[in-house]
C-alpha cells in the first residue's frame, strides 16, 4: 500500500513532513483537506496500471486542487503499476524533495 499509504500518512501527521511522493495510489477525496495546503506533493502513476486504476490519482490531485493545493501529478502513458521505475528517474525528483523543509 504505498502510495495510499502516503496519502494515510500525511493526512494523519501532515505536519511532520516536509513534502512527500506517492506512486500508483490514491485516497479518500475529502481526506484532501487535512494536507492539501500542509504538504508539498510529487504523484506519479503508470497509465496502463493494472492493480491501481490512475483514476485514483486523478481524482486525489484533483481534490488537493480544490482545497488549494499545488501538487506535481506525472502519468507515464507506458508504465503499467512499476512507474516508480520512471519516477526515481525523473532528472529534479531528489532535489523537488529536498528543496523543502520543516
Amino acid at each position: 500500500m504505498g502510495g495510499m499509504g502516503t496519502f494515510e500518512l500525511i493526512g494523519r501527521r501532515p505536519n511532520i513532513f516536509a513534502a512527500a511522493f506517492a506512486m500508483c495510489g490514491g485516497d479518500n477525496t475529502l481526506n484532501a483537506k487535512k494536507y492539501a495546503k500542509k504538504v508539498p506533493l510529487w504523484v506519479f502513476h503508470g497509465e496502463k496500471d493494472s492493480v491501481v486504476p490512475y483514476s485514483h490519482s486523478e481524482s486525489i490531485v484533483a481534490a488537493i486542487k480544490q482545497q488549494g493545493g499545488s501538487p506535481r501529478y506525472t502519468l507515464y502513458t507506458n508504465d503499467d503499476h512499476n512507474c516508480w521505475d520512471d519516477a526515481f528517474a525523473e532528472p529534479d525528483f531528489m532535489a523537488w524533495l529536498f528543496s523543502h523543509s520543516k
